[in-house]
């Protein structure tokens, strides 16, 4: 009864989930993750501690 409960969670949870986006609608964009990761630890800090400027310096539209 348990896991008749769950799965049905589970199948109204994805049911609620919007449709994946296509790698062809996002935005042509080109991220040097390898050199924002070794930027970071450079400074000692984790990638999701850099100001969004820090970040927007490894990115090229």
């Amino acid at each position: 009864m348990i896991m008749n409960l769950q799965m049905r969670r589970y199948k109204e949870s994805l049911a609620k989930m919007p449709e994946p986006i296509l790698l062809s609608q996002c935005p042509k964009v080109k991220l040097d993750l390898r050199g924002l990761m070794e930027y970071a630890k450079e400074k000692g800090v984790k990638v999701i501690e850099l100001t969004e400027k820090e970040k927007a310096a490894f990115i090229r539209e």
